[in-house]
């Protein structure tokens, strides 16, 4: 069998013949980058580990790098991982702006949730500024069209004049301001980015002499109840010195507006309103002699329901008002000043439920007591509960309560610079340094009153003869209290407990504001401070106004006592306004 075999030949193979298909093309190897090996999920997954430092860093890489890097839904859980709310904090929700950046949206067939219209990378800088005190500032000047002789600009510190008070809100990308100086006709400014401002101008039926703006608030209620032929509107209550007040329907892009209604009160109620809360079609405030009155604006007419008054509450106060999830009720949040015997001061709170009764109606009751009778269909006060943040309990104590009585007396002051709430968290700022501060030199009276009233009094005005050590070189130090509000099922009471002191500004507080856990402060000597309330981080928006040599006046850090403490400073969730000795100012952190 082996020799049936066939052996191989020696000769070399044949060349191959060609097919008469198509040419078979060999694959170049190609070279194996971290692009091309890595899906985009996979790495969107590991730059989910980086911080914002970082993937700003791979942004610099190439062009897929700073493609995935800026994925929106990875700077969401970023932002939410490190500021914990999917919004920017400061906004109270009732204007919305339409100068936003978002992302290109979807096709109107494709399913979007309204949140993915965000620009998260843009929010999450925007909240990183506020944490850093980053921000871009605008002094208003005649170039926006304003009467500048009305505008106060940057003031020496050394002048003796006293500083003009100025009524600011927030609207939008729409801020209104109007000074508290007596006039014979005030006038409210608007100002909005990209239209032309305009006044309005405020005429009493009272009086014929010079009068003044006590307080403006805006309509908190829904946007879509406030639509106009020409658009939705902004709804702004004016209330002048003499105690009647204007409701205002305007719209940013018409240059016009005339009130809409007008309420002149009864002889008995005419006084100064300090503070006031609009909800439509609540209307709520609170006067200088701390009577509370509630009117009902459902009707053609401004109709007055229900005046309250208290005998243990003093200024300075803040008040805020929200609707409840029933459509019928509202919660008004009151924080006041409260006097600790024998001279001293603290804070207390008080929550009112409003609602329309038909059960009870009286004209007069106390912010202590629920009114006993009422009149149908009318917004009466149904349910009230306060707390202190220093209290004596009753009876016999044992030795935690006798600690804790301690520390609350650690915590009284002899003067309250301010006093704001947003209904969760309650600021108090006092104003000890400067009593200290007059303390120590030789006192000359100006006025005549007790230096141990809360600065919305009058009080003594001391000023030294001699130079001593200014207060603006001492610490303000915060009182930070949390306001818990157990359901009234609950068999626990309200509280108002301490939660830790806010340090950062040298000197006096001029004026505080309270929104959405964040609390920012204009110092008497023009320096800025935010603190994160949840946290307590604190951050310097503005030093100090800078001082020519050693001529800074005494009554630059004298507070709120003083001429040169009338300071005002509100936000929102994208800017700072201030009034101060450096005038008005915008910082913008949207930058």
């Amino acid at each position: 069998m082996s020799n049936l075999k066939h052996r191989a030949s020696p000769a070399t193979l044949p060349v191959a013949k060609r097919h008469a298909g198509p040419q078979l093309s060999f694959e170049r190897r190609s070279v194996i980058t971290f692009d091309s090996a890595l899906y985009d999920e996979l790495m969107l997954f590991i730059f989910s580990f980086l911080d914002h430092r970082d993937l700003c860093a791979v942004q610099a890489t190439n062009k897929n790098c700073s493609r995935l890097a800026s994925d929106d839904q990875l700077w969401k859980s970023l932002f939410l991982r490190e500021f914990g709310r999917p919004r920017l904090r400061g906004g109270r929700g009732f204007y919305g702006r339409a100068d936003r950046r978002s992302v290109k949206p979807l096709p109107s067939r494709a399913y979007h949730p309204e949140e993915s219209a965000f620009n998260w990378k843009w929010m999450y800088r925007i909240s990183s500024n506020w944490r850093n005190g980053r921000c871009a500032v605008e002094i208003f000047q005649d170039r926006n069209c304003i009467d500048i002789n009305r505008l106060p600009s940057r003031i020496a510190t050394h002048s003796k004049l006293p500083l003009p008070r100025w009524h600011v809100l927030l609207a939008g990308t729409s801020t209104i301001f109007a000074p508290a100086e007596c006039s014979e006709q005030p006038t409210i400014f608007l100002r909005d980015h990209g239209t032309q401002p305009m006044t309005l101008k405020c005429k009493s039926q009272l009086s014929g002499g010079p009068l003044s703006i006590s307080t403006m608030v805006l309509d908190q209620s829904p946007l879509a109840s406030r639509i106009m032929p020409c658009g939705p509107a902004v709804s702004l209550a004016v209330f002048l010195s003499t105690g009647e007040f204007f409701i205002y329907d305007y719209k940013p892009s018409v240059i016009t507006a005339v009130p809409k209604r007008t309420h002149i009160p009864l002889p008995q109620h005419r006084v100064p309103i300090t503070h006031a809360a609009y909800h439509h079609p609540l209307l709520v405030t609170l006067s200088q002699s701390f009577s509370l009155m509630i009117y009902d604006l459902s009707g053609e007419s401004i109709t007055h329901t229900q005046t309250l008054s208290s005998f243990t509450s003093h200024p300075p106060a803040s008040i805020v008002l929200s609707a409840m999830p029933s459509s019928l009720l509202f919660k008004l949040v009151l924080a006041y000043s409260v006097p600790v015997y024998p001279s001293h001061w603290s804070v207390g709170a008080t929550e009112l439920i409003i609602s329309r009764s038909g059960s009870t109606s009286s004209s007069l009751a106390t912010l202590a007591e629920p009114p006993k009778v009422s009149t149908p269909g009318t917004f009466v006060v149904s349910g009230t509960r306060s707390a202190r943040a220093f209290d004596v309990p009753q009876g016999w104590i044992d030795e935690n309560k006798l600690q804790a009585m301690s520390a609350q007396w650690s915590r009284k002051v002899t003067q309250v610079a301010d006093t704001q709430t947003d209904g969760k968290w309650v600021v108090l700022a006092p104003e000890d340094s400067l009593q200290s501060f007059l303390a120590g030199s030789e006192p000359v009276e100006v006025s005549s009153s007790s230096v141990s009233q809360p600065s919305g009094a009058q009080s003594t005005e001391l000023l030294p003869r001699t130079h001593v050590s200014s207060p603006c070189h001492s610490f303000a130090q915060l009182q930070l209290y949390r306001l818990n509000l157990p359901p009234s099922t609950s068999l626990h009471g309200p509280k108002l407990t301490f939660v830790r002191t806010l340090y950062g500004p040298r000197g006096p507080i001029s004026a505080v504001a309270v929104a959405d856990g964040r609390c920012v402060s204009l110092g008497a000597d023009g320096s800025i401070w935010v603190w994160d309330l949840e946290s307590g981080r604190p951050a310097e928006v503005a030093p100090p106004a800078e001082q020519s040599g050693g001529e800074a006046d005494v009554g630059v850090c004298m507070g709120r006592g003083s001429t040169w403490s009338c300071g005002t400073v509100v936000f929102d969730e994208r800017r700072i306004i201030s009034a101060g000795i450096r005038g008005i100012e915008e910082r913008r952190f949207d930058v």
